[in-house]
């Protein structure tokens, strides 16, 4: 080979070298070019979420798209830079969003945002306003990107993170364009910005759904008003606009034409039923000539002098009501109340298993200390709340003995209260015991000493479980026993079982008791006359559960009698029958059966409703036995013969007795005995026994005749 060729080759190798090293630099920096343009140009059309990959002069476009039209103008803005020849998208986009929901929740030592935005750049504003307004909470971001978004979107988080801001605790809300508050105020004066801000409606294009901002929370929920006479002055906190609008318009009615100072703030933490309670404690002002009612908690405090007697004892009534009614919330705490003048002089002591508590005057100190001795006597065992004052104006009688008196009564009683209104006494409770009852009843029959009256005697005996009452009946003795809750209950009963049971003896073996079962009276009443129609003839009723056993003339009349019951029962009252059907005595003769018959009817009478056919139910049992002794008279034929008095008219009174003599027939029918046996007769007033002159008399010429007519 020659030596120029020698030369060339190793020459051209380094040319080639070199030139290949000249283009790929020129190519790197085109793309570095290419890259930074396109990158300028996606920032500069609002597209920042985009960046460039250079291959050449092809631009792949990447990133995660906010939005499709996003996409597609990043892609154009890319297409749009000088020396690009192609333009690849390579983007993503972020997922829909439906609903679309955001939150802020603040807590004592952080802010939580949670729920979605629609961008990196979003992201970073909505935390930025967090830090700005919340600048000493940590921040929790649980913030996912998502598209669909409402219009207006950092408009709304911007007045939302503002409003957790005036927050001591809470939430905000946007689902949608719906924006919800809930929370607590941390002061007065964010209370007020945030009621501002609210007031003038959700910006951007968003609407409020649920808003709650309570007032700052008070640690020690106070309020008080206090009346000098002149004056009235509210101090203290109220939970709201609303609450303390209330009480101003209570006062108003109570004191009007009072100048009134209202110094009250804003604040949550006050008790349940607070307003009931301070409106309530606003009308008692009314009461007074000067004093102080206080909210402390959830308990309402009145002290003061009331303006007449009257006032102090309305003013006790009424807060005694409220105490009984246990109103939820605020209770009655301390009543101090001074009446004007103590005339009638008073005292009072309530009792429960657990305390006891006395309230009233006493003239002195050592007259206080005698009777809280005789109640620490009494009661060892019970807490004793001692709200007694001395005072003036006791009346002219041994005012300490009377009152030593009612606490030892007061000691017979489980629950109740003794009271002294000058001379005048009441007491009013359950018996600790039957016994205790008893006593109680006989003392306050005698006189009572030291010059009292006794005014209201309300005692009731004490309950037993189980409350039983029984009554059995044997010829002509009808036994009560068992218990009853009072003498009255006692009249009513052997009131509703004399029509019952005629002139049959009534034995009475009963205990007073507490304890009855609502609709005790009624259910006695139905089950003595059920035994009114039976042989031997007894029900048992413990509590409410009643049973019924004796024997009934017929079929007929077992069922009608079971039925009876059912119907006529109390609510919630059961029925436990045990009956039977009588068996047919011995055969009577004519005459015999005649002078049963007649016996019958000169015991008891048949009655009927007024001047009506209907027989009264007190008569079914004397009719039950007039069946049984027909039964026994097989082959007799009876005649019923009715008669009445003569008020109403010859032929009224014929259609009347008809009518009866039939009643009567219908009746003995029911009860088994064949209506072939039986003749009604109406006879009117035709055969008057007696005179009609009198009412007497005319009470004898109403009757019903049972006779044998035929064998």
């Amino acid at each position: 080979m020659s030596a120029w060729r020698l030369c060339f080759i190793p020459g051209l190798v380094l040319v080639t070298i070199l030139a290949i090293s000249a283009l790929v630099s020129t190519a790197g920096k085109v793309e570095s070019d290419i890259g930074a343009r396109v990158d300028q140009q996606l920032a500069l059309d609002g597209q920042p979420w985009a960046s460039a990959g250079i291959s050449g002069r092809t631009v792949t476009v990447m990133g995660t798209s906010p939005t499709l039209l996003a996409q597609r103008l990043a892609v154009e803005s890319a297409e749009r830079v000088w020396g690009v020849a192609r333009v690849v998208d390579g983007s993503g986009i972020i997922p829909l969003q439906a609903p679309y929901t955001w939150s802020a929740t603040r807590e004592p030592d952080r802010l939580r945002i949670s729920g979605f935005v629609p961008s990196e750049e979003a992201k970073i504003a909505v935390l930025a306003t967090a830090s700005r307004e919340l600048p000493t909470l940590a921040i929790e971001d649980d913030l996912v990107l998502a598209r669909g978004q409402p219009v207006g979107f950092l408009v709304l988080t911007d007045f939302a993170l503002r409003r957790v801001a005036e927050l001591a605790g809470g939430s905000v809300t946007l689902t949608g364009n719906n924006l919800s508050i809930d929370g607590t105020a941390a002061d007065d004066a964010r209370f007020a910005s945030a009621a501002r801000a609210i007031a003038g409606g959700a910006p951007g294009g968003g609407q409020f759904r649920n808003v709650r901002v309570l007032p700052p929370l008070s640690r020690s929920f106070t309020w008080t008003v206090t009346y000098d006479g002149k004056s009235v002055e509210q101090t203290g906190f109220v939970p709201s606009v609303a609450v303390r609008r209330d009480i101003s318009d209570a006062l108003a009615v109570a004191l009007p034409g009072v100048p009134m100072i209202d110094l009250t703030q804003l604040a949550s933490g006050g008790p349940d039923g607070f307003s009931y309670a301070a409106v309530f404690a606003a009308y008692q002002m009314a009461r007074l000539s000067a004093g102080t009612v206080t909210i402390d908690g959830s308990k309402l405090s009145i002290e003061g002098k009331a303006k007449t007697v009257a006032d102090y004892e309305m003013a006790l009534a009424e807060i005694e009501a409220r105490r009984s009614k246990r109103a939820i919330g605020v209770g009655i705490g301390s009543v101090d109340l001074l009446p004007a003048r103590v005339d009638p002089y008073v005292w009072r002591a309530d009792r429960t298993p657990e305390a006891l508590v006395l309230t009233g005057y006493v003239p002195s100190l050592q007259a206080h200390d005698d009777v809280m001795g005789a109640a620490t006597r009494l009661f060892p065992d019970v807490a004793i709340t001692d709200h007694v004052r001395i005072a003036d104006g006791d009346p002219k009688m041994d005012w300490i003995g009377a009152l030593k008196y009612a606490l030892e009564q007061l000691s017979l009683l489980e629950k109740g209260s003794v009271a002294l209104t000058g001379r005048k006494y009441d007491i009013v409770g359950e018996a600790i015991s039957t016994s205790a009852y008893s006593n109680l009843l006989e003392a306050l029959k005698k006189t009572l000493p030291a010059s009292m009256e006794l005014r209201r005697q309300a005692v009731s005996p004490g309950a037993v479980s189980p409350f039983v009452f029984a009554a059995a009946r044997t010829p002509e003795v009808l036994t009560l026993s068992g218990y009853v809750p009072t003498d009255e209950v006692v009249q009513k009963i052997i009131a509703a079982a004399r029509p019952k049971f005629g002139p049959d003896r009534i034995e009475l073996r009963l205990l007073l008791a507490g304890g009855a079962p609502d609709g005790f009276v009624d259910a006695v009443d139905t089950a003595l006359q059920a035994i009114s129609r039976l042989q031997g003839g007894r029900f048992d009723l413990v509590d409410s559960k009643l049973s019924l056993s004796g024997v009934a003339v017929s079929e007929g009349a077992r069922n009608a009698i079971e039925a009876t019951v059912r119907a006529d029962l109390p609510d919630g009252f059961e029925l436990a029958p045990s009956l039977m059907v009588a068996v047919g005595g011995e055969p009577l003769s004519g005459s015999e059966c005649q002078a049963a018959l007649r016996t019958e009817s000169e015991r008891e009478k048949v009655d009927f409703d007024g001047a009506t056919a209907r027989i009264l139910p007190s008569s079914y049992g004397l009719l039950d036995r007039i069946a049984a002794i027909i039964q026994r008279c097989p082959v007799a034929t009876v005649e019923i013969g009715a008669h009445t008095d003569s008020s109403g008219g010859t032929r009224k009174n014929q259609a009347l007795s008809v009518e009866r003599a039939n009643a009567v027939v219908n009746h003995l029918v029911a009860d088994g005995v064949r209506r072939e046996r039986l003749n009604p007769v109406g006879y009117g007033g035709s055969r008057p026994i007696a005179s009609n002159s009198k009412a007497s008399g005319r009470a004898q010429n109403r009757r019903i005749e049972f006779g044998i007519v035929g064998q």
